[in-house]
């Protein structure tokens, strides 16, 4: 049987937005809303999942996310905003977002995808909207979300914070009771 690893291309975050995720986290969980909240400690914004991929496939990964790079250099965005896909009166992701020099990272995620799309279990069909993911909205916590376009609106007002992207992460994701567990494979550094 063949060995497979569940992987993903995403942007590393610095401390000091790792630390705005985590403040987040904890502002929403003291007004009672629950969800399943990611680690602070290992967000990130993922750029292109890829799913289950043959373990002697990834060599080939590495090489074609390391072309993907070529010839990009570093960029800035900025970590504002916040929402919740779908919709806010509806949500199952809760996020913070991103602006600044997104054309850029839309690059990095179109380039990712032509060179190293062929690796994932399934073709992306939704456009590429960048995020940092605070939680997924099970149906069970729904109802504790009252209130909750008027806090993202509120929290979307909190100063921005530069978030410098000077390299694509390749991960490998293993899923346990207590929360996924992340695993750098490769670093691609910009420029």
């Amino acid at each position: 049987m063949r060995e497979e690893w569940r992987l993903f291309a995403a942007l590393s975050l610095p401390e000091h937005v790792r630390e705005r995720v985590a403040a987040v986290i904890a502002h929403l969980q003291a007004r009672g809303y629950r969800a399943k909240w990611v680690d602070p400690a290992a967000s990130h914004l993922t750029v292109r999942f890829f799913g289950s991929v043959a373990r002697d496939a990834v060599p080939d990964l590495v090489a074609a996310l390391r072309a993907s790079v070529r010839g990009l250099e570093p960029f800035l965005l900025r970590v504002t905003g916040a929402g919740a896909f779908p919709h806010p009166e509806r949500p199952r992701v809760l996020w913070l977002g991103v602006d600044g020099h997104v054309p850029a990272l839309l690059d990095l995620a179109e380039r990712v995808e032509q060179h190293a799309g062929a690796f994932a279990e399934a073709s992306e069909t939704r456009r590429f909207h960048p995020h940092i993911t605070l939680a997924r909205v099970r149906p069970e916590d729904t109802g504790t979300l009252r209130g909750l376009p008027r806090e993202l609106e509120r929290l979307g007002r909190m100063p921005p914070l530069p978030l410098p992207v000077d390299r694509l992460t390749l991960y490998r994701s293993e899923l346990f009771r207590s929360g996924p567990r992340y695993t750098v494979i490769e670093e691609f550094p910009l420029g």
